[in-house]
């Protein structure tokens, strides 16, 4: 009887659990790097993608600048820059302050006191703002301008200062102050944003606003 052939070698278990050798750490560690490499990749050339586009905005974007007359009674506007020509401007104000929109040709693009002052008399009435103050009524400015040889049209939201003032018989008179850009392009909800931000503004002149009980 010939003798057995000795059994070859067991190789030794895992251990339960999930145990990678040193090759699979090796790979997983290169696939996390190159995971990592994309990623900041991704982001650099989004990033230069963003930069570029606000680029090219600001190159041919339109932004309207004024200062009231000594008396208060207007604001006339003009382009920033100078190589812009505007055509029209179609202003719209919080509608309890004037409840259709101004337009104006390209003669003399401004706005003027006469326009708001009924209504903004009638909300400080109605918030029972204190007889003397100043605060900012946001305006959306529809403009149609013409740039290189070209017809462009630019919807921004703008906030215009007023002041007030009682006098004995003839009420609280309203004088305006200037304007400034609030936002550019603000969308489909720029009516809505107005209103917002009017809101906001009417709630900060209200007199009734309950002070805080001393302690």
């Amino acid at each position: 009887m010939s003798e057995a052939e000795p059994a070859a070698p067991v190789p030794p278990k895992r251990k339960q659990g999930f145990w990678l050798t040193a090759g699979e750490i090796v790979g997983v560690l290169a696939l996390v790097i190159a995971g990592l490499n994309y990623w900041d990749s991704h982001k650099q050339h989004a990033e230069e993608a963003r930069r570029a586009q606000a680029q090219t905005e600001a190159a041919v974007a339109f932004v309207a600048v004024g200062e009231a007359d000594t008396e208060g009674k207007a604001v006339v506007l003009r382009p920033l820059k100078s190589v812009q020509a505007v055509q029209s401007q179609r202003y719209t104000f919080p509608n309890d302050v004037l409840d259709h929109p101004m337009d104006i040709t390209a003669d003399r693009p401004r706005i003027e006191a006469s326009w708001v002052s009924g209504g903004l008399r009638r909300v400080l009435e109605s918030v029972h703002a204190r007889s003397a103050g100043s605060a900012r009524l946001p305006v959306l400015i529809e403009t149609t301008y013409v740039e290189d040889g070209e017809t462009r049209t630019d919807v921004s939201l703008y906030q215009l200062g007023f002041s007030w003032k009682s006098e004995f018989l003839s009420g609280r008179q309203i004088r305006l102050a200037g304007i400034a850009l609030a936002r550019r392009n603000p969308g489909a909800g720029a009516r809505a944003l107005v209103e917002k931000r009017w809101a906001s503004a009417k709630a900060a002149l209200s007199t009734d606003v309950a002070s805080p009980p001393a302690s």
